[in-house]
């Protein structure tokens, strides 16, 4: 499954909560405008593990089963945000609003790609069964989430400077 963050316009912001249509046409619009638009791949998974030492689970699912959700820790920057009408096969898309956004490109900004890759433990990843799986080299592995973690920092500076939202939906 892959990871899709995409940047929403502040205007566009109270629409997509409620309308199916609206995620719809923003995940259209962004797809011409690559500054719009974060390919996660699968990386998103161990991202998401680095981060926080957790399994991922989107934030509305955790509320539903009665798990505890923190909305200012890093599980935020993935899972978090409100759910939307659009649907995928990894629950509901989700949106993060241009104040999480802020809130968690601040929380980011203290989290540099050094610490991460510190923090990317391959062993750990492969003896959890971290997607991808498959890994002949544990060195390569923490390089590749690096390369994308870099990639999300960026995303979230960027949004959070204009204040922009984040649409996040997993396929």
């Amino acid at each position: 499954m892959n990871a899709y963050l995409v940047r929403v316009y502040r205007e566009d912001g109270e629409k997509i909560i409620s309308s199916s249509k609206t995620v719809e046409n923003v995940i259209k619009q962004a797809q011409n405008q690559s500054d719009r638009v974060l390919d996660l791949d699968e990386s998103w998974y161990g991202i998401h593990f680095v981060m926080t030492a957790e399994y991922p689970i989107p934030k509305d699912e955790a509320q539903r089963r009665g798990i505890s959700w923190n909305n200012e820790s890093l599980e935020n920057v993935i899972l978090g945000g409100s759910p939307t009408p659009y649907k995928t096969m990894f629950g509901a898309a989700r949106y993060l609003n241009p104040e999480e956004v802020a809130q968690m490109a601040e929380k980011l900004n203290n989290l540099t790609v050094d610490k991460f890759k510190e923090w990317c433990d391959p062993e750990t990843l492969i003896e959890e069964q971290i997607p991808p799986v498959n890994w002949d080299e544990n060195s390569t592995l923490c390089d590749w989430l690096s390369d994308y973690f870099k990639k999300l920092l960026e995303l979230y500076k960027s949004a959070a400077s204009v204040g922009d939202g984040i649409l996040v939906y997993i396929i």
